[in-house]
């Protein structure tokens, strides 16, 4: 078993191995499975600086107290739940975290987290794995499963999306484990499917003379052992025969196969966490791990969770994503930045690819800003972006309105929405600020591209 599995992410089962998944279904009962919760990562631990929580592997750093996440609708879960861990940091020493040791867990916090819906009143904190060190996370578990803490904590809060203020909330917190749900499946019943896979794998193919199952695993960059003729001829036949003949015929049962799973493990079941199912619960997915070696998959009912989280964050991609080139269809902020950017005679610094874009122009800040600001009209470009970014925040004010008329209802999506909308209206009211406090060309690049700059 790999004890230090860190999230580099667990394979979806239909992206196994066609024998890998055989083995798979072959040995279900095998398995222990688990609610997939949609929640958020976090990690923490102990190191030489003392107890940390982080999301590093995402990119994040070590955060060794609350307050050095800043204040943000982002960050107000990570600073709640390190607050959380802080207070319950002698519970977990005494069950063994100790320096070394990092352990990763899940956090649901709100009614809305992500896509699927959880409790209004309480946020949880469940213990996944250990990614660093030794400790033994069972003994967490036993140690603070189902024990309830409150973290009094200043959140920034909207009403209206468009204003944002600070109140004082009290997060009531769980310290939780992942449900594990009953494994009513076994390879009898999937016996079937499983002899009709196994059919195909044995077949014999007519060119070769060898069984499907060893076409599929044969590597087409060295010539194979069993070969008897032109490699060259028999390379193309295999290529040709997995691409138009043996995968798609071996896909179509593993998707049956996969249905059936779906409608028994993860269809019409309500979280261990959220409403029930008539109040509109329902699971992502489930996380299979084997018992004896701790080789974990998951089931994900894609198209259901793809559909619904398409649905719920439309509206807040429309708002926030950045253009991935300059001739893309972007955002309604994407379309700032990038008219901002064309302004100054460089576009590429308005998209996803401004940080590659700057990297060409100097090795370091003073000698880009040299290379790009050269005959840009300063007075005339400030004034220009002072007047867009007046526009496009009267565009946005009614764009609120409409989406506050044509949405009705408190809803957790209506509501992270109006959070998007505020944070919108704050990033258009920073880039004028900074806009007009720049007395030269460095600063209008500092305002658009500060962070970027920073960052290589």
């Amino acid at each position: 078993m790999i004890i230090n599995e860190i999230s580099r992410g667990i394979t979806h089962i239909e992206d196994l191995g066609v024998k890998e998944f055989l083995d798979t279904i072959s040995h279900i009962s095998e398995y222990e499975i688990t609610e997939k919760v949609d929640g958020s990562q976090i990690l923490f631990g102990i190191d030489s600086n003392g107890f940390y929580t982080s999301r590093e592997t995402k990119g994040g750093t070590r955060i060794y107290a609350a307050e050095d996440y800043g204040v943000s609708f982002q960050t107000t879960y990570m600073r709640s739940a390190h607050a959380l861990l802080e207070h319950a940091l002698p519970q977990l020493k005494s069950a063994g975290l100790k320096r070394g040791d990092q352990v990763e867990a899940e956090v649901l916090y709100g009614e809305l987290p992500n896509v699927v819906p959880y409790s209004k009143d309480t946020n949880y904190l469940i213990f996944l794995r250990t990614t660093e060190g030794t400790v033994n996370i069972d003994r967490l578990k036993q140690k603070l499963d189902g024990q309830s803490l409150s973290i009094a904590l200043a959140s920034p809060f909207t009403n209206d999306g468009k204003n944002i203020e600070l109140r004082e909330e009290t997060n009531t917190w769980n310290f939780s484990r992942v449900p594990v749900l009953e494994n009513t499946l076994s390879p009898v019943s999937l016996s079937p499917y499983i002899s009709k896979i196994e059919k195909i794998l044995n077949k014999i193919d007519p060119i070769t003379q060898q069984p499907i199952g060893v076409l599929l695993e044969t590597p087409l960059n060295k010539i194979p052992v069993w070969l008897d003729g032109e490699w060259k001829e028999i390379k193309e036949h295999i290529k040709r025969e997995r691409e138009y003949n043996y995968i798609p015929i071996l896909e179509k049962h593993i998707k049956h196969v996969k249905e059936i799973l779906l409608n028994s493990l993860v269809r019409n079941r309500q979280s261990g966490f959220g409403p029930l199912v008539e109040d509109g619960g329902w699971i992502e997915g489930v996380v299979l791990r084997h018992r004896t070696t701790g080789k974990m998959v998951k089931l994900v009912d894609k198209e259901v969770f793809g559909t619904i989280r398409e649905a719920a964050w439309e509206k807040r991609n429309s708002l926030t994503e950045k253009a991935k080139g300059v001739s893309s269809c972007s955002s309604f902020m994407g379309r700032v930045l990038l008219d901002m950017a064309t302004a100054i005679g460089h576009p590429e610094l308005g998209t996803m690819q401004a940080k590659n874009y700057l990297r060409k122009a100097g090795t370091i800040t003073e000698d880009r800003i040299n290379t790009l600001s050269t005959d840009i009209d300063f007075n005339s470009v400030k004034s220009y972006w002072v007047s867009l970014l007046n526009i496009r925040e009267s565009d946005l004010s009614r764009e609120l309105d409409k989406y506050a008329s044509d949405v009705n209802g408190p809803g957790a999506v209506r509501q992270r929405t109006l959070e998007t909308f505020a944070l919108t209206f704050e990033k258009i009211k920073n880039l004028r600020d900074d806009t007009l406090k720049a007395t030269d060309i460095n600063g209008l690049f500092i305002a658009l591209v500060g962070k970027q700059l920073g960052d290589i």
